[in-house]
């Protein structure tokens, strides 16, 4: 080592302080949790790529790198190790997108489906089936698809998961991002095993065929969580029915849409779906309870480590609250990270630390790499990854001599319960402002003052499903219903109170993950980790700020939305409403009007429209014929529903949006200032990925 350092010295001339510096900044070794990180990259890096990457080059890259480590001298050692296991994440990511291609669908026709139904939707007078199929007739020009989803009215609410059926139905790709950078349904859908869906245009036909174990599984485990949904309908209090019947069985649309709106606002959302916190409240209490019991058991407990039969029972309780909730990719995470937890004490391990998250987000990309782009994966590791740290800091520092007063353990309880909120508000709250551009300004007072009650309504909740097959639930659901009432009580309080819900304009993918990377970074703890942490959080936030925002939105259908401070303006309400919605929330403008822009924003007649806005003059004609007069005196033409000719197109010195474009691109967003920019909605390299490759506009 020293050799090399004098020959680099002699050979690059750099000062003996660049070496010094390299030793304190490059890691000559690294642990587990900075080779997770570094597969998490390796992830990221997947699917930011412009096109499918291929998976020889990867290993060969991979083995050069491999190979170097036998040569390359310690002081870069690690930065070789974080480099191999990055193109592991890549690789696997590949691996992974190979074993999930669903054959998408590329155009909506007619289809005479054949499989049986793995999942069941309700939601008013409406199903929604998942078929898991076994023939389709005609089959599509990718091959056979995987599943589908189906919608449809009453004919389809006779149905039970398990069924095996026939069905005709129009099938179609699942739709793209609405705004640049947005949510992804298709690409979501393609790692969920759907290949498209449609709605059904006949009655189902039974067959007789036998249900596989895995249906007939299914089928038992959908029954026993809607007999419960119904049962807690009929016996909880009316108002807090829907809420608890989420908390249990993790079925939502019970929930009157003012109370998830003003839950939302409040800052308390997070109660609807289940994840860290219900399921380490039922594997934790279960926990407890089980070890108290047994310890109590003297002769029992003095030969026995009843810490880890209690772990066991923990675990099988885990398992079965996961079935009963509907094993969302959100529960499926918490149940990682409660069964590393558990291992650990079965092991004789710590438990709670940094090593067993990595571990649990080791697990989870293991199984599902395209769960690191979901802002779940992102807000519930962050929560969880910031407690453990801050805690374990203030565990070296706290007084270990504790009074044991009942006051001093209200106020213990109580100061736990502001030190949780508060960490996982702030490690939360940057990913909520990055994905959501939306905050809850009162949700720290809100959790204060709600979640005291909720280990008692998670309890209740347990109690209740146990003593459901005795018919003895009504008085813990009836109890579970008071404090929920409580609960919403709170929440209907903080979101009325002024400036309840900030809003802000939307980020970047780079953005996030140039956070997500800092937050990690300073995760590790170490001064020199928190300092890099901080520095890339402040870049990510850097580029948030400086990101230009959109000023004009033409939908894929022609219809244009424009936004500036005060003003929203649209060709038609009608059309376009879910796009325009994220376009305003893009924008960090959710709560503005839109009124139509023929009445007084306009100048209209009947071939034309013609508004200025940042001293550009814009023009939407209806006919290509009045194109070339349209781009003699505009910056911007739009040619609705039409596409121009070659020879008006190659004339035309202005911006000229026309179908064709438009198809291209799935819509556009403009940015006016000097010059007008175009963001198309459908970036032209996700063409080349698995979920976008092929797909016909």
């Amino acid at each position: 080592m020293e050799a090399f350092e004098s020959q680099f010295r002699s050979r690059l001339q750099f000062p003996a302080a660049f070496i010094d510096m390299a030793k304190t900044v490059l890691p000559a070794q690294i642990g587990f949790e900075l080779a997770v990180m570094s597969m998490a990259i390796g992830i990221g890096l997947y699917f930011a790529w412009p096109t499918e990457p291929s998976l020889w080059v990867i290993g060969l890259v991979l083995g050069l790198s491999l190979a170097l480590l036998r040569f390359i001298p310690d002081l870069f050692a690690g930065l070789i190790l974080c480099f191999v296991f990055m193109c592991a994440g890549l690789a696997w990511s590949v691996l992974h997108t190979a074993q999930s291609d669903t054959n998408p669908l590329l155009d909506e026709r007619r289809y005479t489906v054949t499989g049986w139904v793995s999942d069941i939707e309700q939601q008013g007078g409406r199903s929604r089936l998942r078929i898991e199929l076994t023939a389709i007739d005609p089959v599509p020009d990718t091959g056979m698809p995987s599943a589908v989803r189906i919608r449809g009215g009453r004919v389809l609410q006779s149905l039970d998961v398990g069924e095996h059926i026939a069905i005709e139905a129009v099938l179609g790709p699942l739709p793209g991002p609405a705004v640049p950078n947005g949510y992804d349904p298709a690409r979501r859908a393609f790692f969920d095993g759907l290949a498209g869906s449609g709605f059904a245009i006949s009655d189902p036909q039974r067959l007789t065929e036998d249900m596989s174990v895995r249906a007939r599984l299914q089928r038992l485990i959908h029954a026993t969580r809607h007999t419960i949904a119904n049962h807690v309908m009929t016996r909880a209090p009316d108002r807090t029915a829907g809420v608890q019947v989420a908390l249990l069985t993790g079925i939502r649309h019970h929930i009157p849409d003012d109370q998830t709106d003003s839950l939302r606002a409040s800052g308390l959302a997070h109660i609807l779906a289940i994840s860290g916190l219900h399921m380490g409240l039922v594997a934790f209490g279960v926990f407890v309870t089980i070890s108290l019991a047994l310890a109590a058991i003297e002769p029992f407990s003095r030969g026995r480590d009843v810490r880890k039969i209690a772990a066991f029972i923990a675990i099988i309780a885990s398992t079965l609250y996961l079935g009963l909730s509907g094993a969302s990719v959100a529960t499926q995470r918490a149940y990682i990270m409660v069964s590393v937890a558990f291992t650990a004490i079965l092991l004789d391990r710590r438990a709670i630390s940094i090593r067993s998250v990595a571990v649990a987000a080791f697990l989870t990309l293991l199984l599902r790499p395209e769960a690191l782009t979901s802002v779940g994966f992102q807000m519930s590791f962050a929560a969880v990854a910031a407690m453990v740290v801050i805690f374990r800091a203030w565990d070296r520092w706290r007084p270990h001599h504790r009074s044991e007063s009942f006051r001093d353990r209200i106020k213990r309880f109580y100061g736990s319960l502001f030190g949780t909120s508060l960490i996982a508000g702030f490690a939360t709250g940057g990913f909520a402002l990055l994905h959501f551009g939306r905050f809850a300004n009162y949700g720290l007072l809100a959790n204060m003052a709600a979640m005291s009650v909720f280990p008692l309504v998670m309890a209740l909740g347990i109690i209740s499903l146990i003593l459901m097959p005795l018919g003895l639930d009504g008085l813990p659901l009836w109890l579970m219903g008071m404090l929920i009432e409580m609960m919403l009580r709170v929440s209907d309080w903080v979101s009325g109170l002024p400036g309840a819900v900030g809003t802000v304009k939307a980020s970047a993918p780079l953005t996030i993950a140039t956070y997500g990377l800092g937050f990690a970074l300073a995760c590790f703890a170490t001064r020199r980790a928190v300092i890099i942490g901080c520095g890339v959080m402040a870049i990510s936030l850097c580029l948030w700020v400086m990101a230009p925002r959109a000023d004009m939105r033409i939908s894929k259908s022609g219809r244009v939305s424009l936004i500036d401070e005060t003003l929203a303006v649209t060709s038609s309400a009608r059309a376009d409403r879910y796009g325009r919605e994220q376009f305003a929330r893009a924008s960090g403008e959710p709560e503005l009007s839109w009124r139509n822009y023929h009445d007084d924003f306009a100048n209209c007649d009947a071939l034309a429209c013609r508004f200025t806005h940042k001293d550009h003059v814009v023009t939407i004609v209806e006919a290509p014929s009045e194109v070339p007069d349209a781009c003699r005196d505009s910056d911007l033409v739009v040619l609705v529903d039409r596409d121009a000719g070659p020879v008006a197109r190659r004339g035309c010195q202005a911006m000229l949006i026309d179908q064709r474009v438009l198809s291209r691109t799935g819509g556009v967003h403009l940015i006016m200032k000097e010059t007008l920019t175009l963001v198309p909605i459908i970036h032209p390299n996700r063409r080349n990925r698995p979920w976008g490759k092929g797909r016909r506009r």
